[in-house]
């Protein structure tokens, strides 16, 4: 049952999140910033690239991966801002960059779910997420002795619930003019059983299907990175591009009855992806999920093909900040539904399948790595 499942779990607690964030004080900046870095690994790379978009009218903001953003602070200045986006708090890479940052005179920001974690003590302000209970992040159900060591999440599972957090903190970073009753309203409608029920009764036809390709431009390639994303963390292949990246390029590794998601929500996109459609559906007999605010109708949606195209429609909704959330949620129960079909284990990370070594490995190469800064000019013992 769904019930007893974690990441089940994990997605409902989102609209519980959003009532928390809507309640908490306006976060405070360090201090005036002449330029705005933003980073993190994963999911929380993604939630960089979600910042970089809503932070826009700040200035100079930019978003970089975890080590790309290590090597340029090396190069900040005063009245730089780095914005260290880690859910555990001890992402190496991005606690080399806070660290580098540091010793270059710049501001720090952690964005995490633990207070206690070594980026949390070392950054100049800290942004908590509050996505999970302090007790839960320090232990894990492993049993293997490098696995066990893996902790600062509430489950080892694929995460939901923190990047949701994640990005309605960095909204609130903003400061941009936000309807967190609508968003409320539009979470509880994207958490009932009438939206996710008809996603998981297609689920294993998509399973089936080996690859899934998600597709979006702008925003929504965002968007599309982070369901690719949490995809793999169920072991399953999947890809993302721009829309017409993918007609360039990722189209020629398209197979028979592979899974294709298209992320519309503007006309241009669905005008591409109309074109797209009957040529994917005639020569691989593609599965074609089409995702689209709900006001779009059937204006957009190919018509008249006769093709098995499932459509997802979000609430209706102009913003496209609203409309970012709304698919966010909706990718996550695509993944979820999908990722959990045969899984061997779905109540642990990577589906169950080889988990223990596949964490007890990731030990090793992201947290254990030796981070290369010098010590920052306001911490006493570093890291």
């Amino acid at each position: 049952m769904l019930r007893d499942e974690y990441i089940y779990q994990e997605m409902l607690e989102q609209e519980k999140i959003v009532s928390l964030q809507r309640a908490l004080p306006p976060l405070e900046w360090p201090g005036p910033s002449n330029r705005v870095i933003l980073t993190g690994s994963g999911d929380s790379y993604c939630a960089a690239l979600f910042g970089q978009w809503v932070m826009k009218e700040r200035g100079q903001v930019f978003a970089l991966p975890a080590l790309e953003a290590s090597q340029a602070a090396q190069l900040f200045q005063a009245g730089d801002t780095l914005i260290c986006i880690s859910v555990s708090g001890r992402t190496a890479r991005v606690v080399e960059a806070a660290k580098r940052a540091l010793a270059a005179d710049a501001q720090v920001v952690a964005v995490t779910d633990n207070a206690q974690s070594p980026l949390a003590e070392l950054a100049s302000s800290a942004w908590p997420i509050f996505a999970s209970p302090p007790e839960a992040l320090s232990d894990t159900n492993y049993t293997d002795q490098h696995a066990k060591q893996y902790i600062g999440y509430h489950h080892d599972v694929a995460q939901t619930k923190t990047f949701w957090a994640g990005v309605l903190t960095l909204v609130r970073a903003a400061k941009i003019e936000t309807d967190w009753q609508v968003l409320l309203n539009h979470t509880r409608t994207l958490l009932s059983p009438t939206f996710y029920e008809p996603l998981f009764n297609k689920a294993e036809f998509w399973a089936k299907g080996g690859q899934t390709f998600f597709l979006g431009s702008g925003w929504a390639k965002i968007v599309a990175r982070f369901a690719c994303y949490k995809m793999h963390e169920f072991n399953r292949l999947a890809h993302f591009t721009g829309i017409e990246e993918y007609c360039h390029t990722l189209y020629f590794i398209t197979r028979s009855k592979d899974t294709v998601v298209f992320l519309v929500f503007d006309e241009d996109t669905a005008a591409r992806a109309r074109e797209v459609v009957p040529v994917l559906c005639d020569f691989f007999d593609a599965r074609i999920i089409w995702l689209q605010p709900e006001f779009f109708g059937d204006d957009f949606t190919p018509s008249g093909s006769g093709y098995d195209i499932q459509v997802v429609n979000t609430p209706a909704s102009d913003q496209h900040l609203q409309q970012f959330l709304d698919f966010i949620l909706t990718v996550q129960w695509l993944s979820y539904a999908i990722g959990r079909v045969n899984a061997p284990n779905i109540n642990t990370f990577h589906a169950g399948y080889d988990t223990e070594r596949l964490v007890a490995g990731t030990l090793r190469t992201i947290r254990n790595s030796a981070v290369r800064a010098p010590k920052p000019k306001n911490s006493a013992d570093g890291d």
